[in-house]
């Protein structure tokens, strides 16, 4: 989550965002706990670990326009592959 020799982000700062290829449905995110299911609270959210390390959280829906192009920035394409590096993004990026 960093490039070079400067100061990373550590992985609980971060939330991945899984979507399907080819429709965007959300599916979950990425989850931080090295194993599936932990056995913690998070983890009895009805769904959460369904795929494995895929978290759920209760109650939660995407808004409909959080995929719009001006406020995201895609960093991997299943068909296109590695579009860019989130370490060579400006702050104010998108």
């Amino acid at each position: 989550m960093f490039s070079g020799g400067g100061p990373g982000v550590a992985h609980h700062h971060a939330d991945i965002f899984l979507f399907e290829p080819g429709s965007d449905r959300y599916l979950g995110r990425l989850c931080g706990y090295a194993q599936c299911p932990k056995g913690k609270s998070d983890c009895l959210t009805p769904g959460c670990g369904l795929a494995p390390f895929l978290k759920q959280h209760e109650g939660f829906s995407l808004y409909l326009d959080a995929l719009a192009p001006d406020r995201t920035v895609p960093l991997f394409d299943r068909a296109a592959g590695l579009l860019r590096l989130a370490a060579d993004l400006d702050a104010g990026t998108p």
